[in-house]
């Protein structure tokens, strides 16, 4: 009877385990889903990365352009994975540099000034 009962509660557990998996998104389910000129990132099955914005989707694949505007078309079968990515912005860091040569060049003058006053050095 222990055996019996044991038996029917794990094929009443067993069933919803098994429709516990998450439902992952196919590559071609999200590539279709992007806005087109997402930056995206790919990995083939021949261990390439391509990178690029996203152009116009076929039934088959889609187009990738590069950043020198080149589109390159791409199969669904062939890409592994596709996430979004971002390129990185250099304001912060130009801007510290700027302002590190400005600092420089007023540290210049001001030594000059002390060194030699206001009407230069005799």
């Amino acid at each position: 009877m222990r055996q019996l009962l044991s038996l029917v509660l794990m094929l009443a557990i067993v069933p919803p385990l098994a429709d516990a998996s998450p439902d992952i998104p196919s590559v071609t389910t999200q590539i279709v889903a992007m806005p087109l000129g997402t930056n995206i990132e790919l990995r083939l099955k021949n261990k390439e990365k391509h990178r690029g914005s996203r152009g116009a989707v076929t039934n088959t694949g889609f187009a990738l352009v590069d950043a020198r505007g080149t589109e390159q078309q791409v199969a669904f079968d062939d890409v592994v994975s596709v996430k979004l990515y971002s390129a990185k912005s250099h304001t912060t860091r130009n801007i510290l540099i700027g302002a590190g040569i400005a600092l420089v060049g007023v540290a210049i003058w001001i030594g000059i000034e002390l060194r030699c006053g206001p009407f230069g050095c005799k």
